[in-house]
């Protein structure tokens, strides 16, 4: 197959790693493609960086409206058949945009790929994203199902235009975060979704992307919130392509019965949907544990004993343990810390603990 593709390049503020992201696309074995390079206001060197490149990019400088802004302005830019959106501090490995045509079909509505982990230096930290893996005769079950199918970051994803044109632009102000869970969505919806089973970038962790973001009830609302409007999205596309999809679809999964479950306890003034109640809420969470497809047994056994703990703590125990409830590796939490911890709190303070303590050796 031959076919333009158009890398947009959506930086912020991301000087330190800007170069390293453009001259990747640059490096690409692949002779036809598009660099477009969106600067969402930034307050650091990228122009200047961007500039640099004089017209081996094409440069596009706005004020700053977020993520899904920039990729509305990239796309509205572009000329690529296939447009992929790169984060300024991820970047390609060289043969990425080659394989990935290689293995491009006609009528494909997505190509993805894996991303290897690195710090913000660029050294490997020993895990790739998405950590389950990717398989593409499952995607339209999931979706179905769940809103969702295993993909990985912005970075790893490449678009038909036809598909992008059905779907965007996208609202601005909805999908200032996590516009990738969006488009990811609604690509299976339009075509078949080819999974490339090997590593062909990397996504940086350096502690101010979303991977690393702070653990808080502000970013616990907003988690919960894009899911939902996720959900909604699939849900009209899905019925103007005379596919309709009924059901809960965010209740099939299990963290977010756990986020919304938590929510409610500390913020029920704010918490979205209105008609939630934390009983019904641990009931899903349960059900949905037995039923997700990417759980093993003992994160169903361990979600089958947290969400009743959860439901019953007091918010104010839950309030002081946001960061190891929702800490991505709980298998550092080890008893030793537990019982230390223990040995300082009341009584009632134990519940949390016991939560934790379920979770660092079991998971969920």
């Amino acid at each position: 197959m031959s076919a333009q593709v158009t890398v947009v390049i959506t930086s912020y503020n991301y000087a330190p790693y800007l170069r390293r992201t453009i001259d990747s696309v640059l490096a690409q074995t692949y002779p036809d493609v598009e660099v477009i390079v969106i600067d969402d206001g930034s307050s650091d060197s990228s122009p200047d960086i961007i500039r640099s490149y004089g017209d081996r990019v094409i440069a596009l400088f706005r004020q700053n409206g977020g993520q899904a802004a920039g990729q509305n302005a990239g796309f509205a830019a572009s000329s690529g058949d296939i447009v992929m959106f790169l984060d300024s501090d991820d970047y390609l490995y060289p043969d990425a945009i080659a394989s990935v045509v290689a293995a491009w079909r006609p009528g494909t509505a997505k190509a993805q790929f894996y991303l290897d982990a690195v710090d913000k230096s660029g050294s490997p930290l020993g895990f790739r994203v998405p950590n389950i893996p990717m398989n593409d005769e499952a995607v339209i079950p999931l979706i179905r199902n769940y809103g969702y199918y295993p993909s990985p970051p912005t970075s790893g994803n490449l678009y038909a235009r036809s598909m992008l044109e059905r779907v965007l632009p996208m609202c601005e102000k909805t999908w200032k975060r996590g516009p990738d869970g969006l488009l990811n969505a609604l690509a299976a919806l339009y075509g078949p979704i080819v999974s490339i089973q090997r590593s062909l970038g990397a996504y940086r962790i350096h502690g101010l992307n979303m991977y690393s973001s702070a653990i808080d009830l502000p970013s616990l609302h907003a988690n919960a919130r894009n899911e939902l409007d996720r959900e909604i999205a699939v849900k009209k596309h899905a019925a103007q392509l005379g596919r309709p999809i009924a059901g809960a679809l965010c209740l099939n999964i299990p963290a977010h019965c756990k986020s919304r479950l938590v929510t409610l306890k500390l913020d029920p003034r704010n918490h979205e949907p209105k008609g939630d109640n934390a009983f019904d809420l641990a009931v899903a969470g349960i059900r949905a544990a037995w039923r997700f497809p990417h759980l093993a047994l003992s994160k169903r056994i361990a979600a089958t004993l947290i969400f009743p703990l959860l439901a019953a703590a007091p918010p104010a125990l839950l309030r002081r343990s946001l960061e190891p409830l929702f800490r991505k590796d709980k298998r550092a939490l080890r008893w030793s810390s537990v019982r230390s911890m223990l040995a300082r709190l009341a009584r009632p303070q134990a519940l949390g603990l016991v939560i934790l303590y379920i979770e660092s050796r079991l998971g969920v």
